[in-house]
C-alpha cells in the first residue's frame, strides 16, 4: 500500500530496460491471459512490474547483447513530494534485479502523473544478457521473494558497502562481448577488494598510509602483524556472515594479474578460480542482504545442485 499524505496523489510510471524475469500474477484480456506481472511490496509502496508479452512468450536469446525495453512499472497514489523517494526505490529494485539476473536492469523514463505526458527520459547504458543468473529468472515468484526479503537491507547498506558498484562489476564481467579471462578475473577481484575495503570501514578500522591498521599500530611501525592484510580482512568479512573460504589460490592469481597483468596458470585453472570467486561474492551478497532460500551457484559443475541459505 502506498504511503498516505495530505497532498493530492497520482500514479507514477517508469519504463525499464533489460529485465527478463517472468511473471508472478496473471493478467486477463478477454478470453486470453498472460502471466506477466510481479508486484513488489517494498519501502511502503507497491511497485507493479509488467513485462512485455515478447519477454514472457518469446525467446530470451533474442534479447542478448541489445538494449531491450522490457518492462512498465507503475506505482499508485504517489504525492508530489514522494516522487524522488519512489524513483530511488525503483532504482534499488532494479539493482537487485540486476544481481538476480546477472543483467544490467535500468529505468530509463519516468512519467508523473501517469498519462500526463510529462515524461523525463534519460540516457542509460547496459544490454540484456542471460547467463548463469542467481535465480531462474523466469520464476517471478522466486525473484519477488528475493527482492522483498532483501530490499530493506540493500537500502541500508547500498552506500556504505557500495553494493551497486559490486553488482555492476559482476555483470560487467559477464558482458556478452568476448573478453579475456584475465579481464573477467580482475573485475571480480576488484569487486572482492571493494567489499573488503568497505567491510573494514564499517568496522571502524583506521586507514593509514595505504593500509588498514590494528589498534596497536603507530606511525612508522614496521611490524606487519599490526596491519590488517587482504587475506585476514576477507576472512573476517566472510566469518561475519558465517562463511569461510581458502583464499590461497585466489590470492596468488590476484597478485599475478594485478602486479604483472598476466598469469602463467592454464586457462582451465583461471576459469575455475573465476567461477569460485564469482560464487564466493554471490553467496556473500545473499547472506549480507539477509536472503533465505534457494539460489543457483555460478559454477557450471554446481548449477545442477540446489544451493540454499537456511
Amino acid at each position: 500500500m502506498s504511503k498516505i499524505t495530505g497532498q493530492p496523489q497520482a500514479a507514477l510510471r517508469a519504463s525499464v530496460a533489460n529485465c527478463l524475469m517472468g511473471g508472478d500474477s496473471i493478467t486477463h484480456t478477454g478470453d486470453s491471459w498472460i502471466c506477466d506481472l510481479v508486484t513488489f511490496d517494498c519501502g511502503g509502496y507497491q511497485f507493479k512490474f509488467r513485462q512485455k508479452p515478447e519477454v514472457i512468450n518469446g525467446n530470451l536469446d533474442l534479447f542478448k547483447g541489445a538494449f531491450a525495453e522490457t518492462t512498465e512499472v507503475t506505482v499508485a497514489d504517489v504525492a508530489e513530494d514522494q516522487v524522488q523517494e519512489v524513483k530511488t526505490a525503483i532504482e534499488r529494485i532494479c539493482w537487485l534485479l540486476s544481481f538476480a539476473g546477472t543483467c544490467q536492469v535500468v529505468p530509463f523514463e519516468y512519467e508523473y502523473p501517469n498519462g500526463s505526458g510529462l515524461t523525463h527520459t534519460f540516457a542509460v547504458s547496459g544490454v540484456a544478457q542471460y547467463f548463469r543468473p542467481v535465480f531462474e529468472i523466469s520464476n517471478g515468484t522466486q525473484v519477488k521473494s528475493f527482492v522483498e526479503q532483501t530490499y530493506n537491507q540493500y537500502a541500508r547498506l547500498e552506500q556504505t558497502r557500495k553494493l551497486n558498484v559490486i553488482i555492476h562489476y559482476l555483470n560487467q564481467a559477464e558482458a556478452p562481448a568476448p573478453q579475456p579471462m584475465e579481464i573477467k578475473l580482475i573485475l571480480v577481484f576488484v569487486a572482492l577488494e571493494s567489499l573488503k575495503h568497505t567491510f573494514a570501514e564499517s568496522q571502524g578500522f583506521r586507514f593509514k598510509d595505504g593500509n588498514f591498521r590494528k589498534p596497536e599500530w603507530m606511525p612508522r611501525d614496521k611490524n606487519k602483524k599490526n596491519t590488517y592484510w587482504f587475506k585476514e580482512l576477507v576472512e573476517m568479512m566472510l566469518k561475519e556472515v558465517s562463511m569461510s573460504y581458502d583464499l590461497t589460490a585466489a590470492k596468488k592469481l590476484r597478485n599475478d594479474l594485478i602486479h604483472s597483468g598476466l598469469s602463467m596458470e592454464p586457462y582451465n585453472v583461471q576459469s575455475e578460480l573465476y567461477a569460485d570467486v564469482h560464487d564466493l561474492i554471490r553467496e556473500y551478497l545473499l547472506r549480507l542482504l539477509g536472503y533465505r532460500g534457494h539460489y543457483s551457484p555460478y559454477a557450471f559443475e554446481r548449477r545442477g545442485v540446489s544451493a540454499e541459505i537456511a
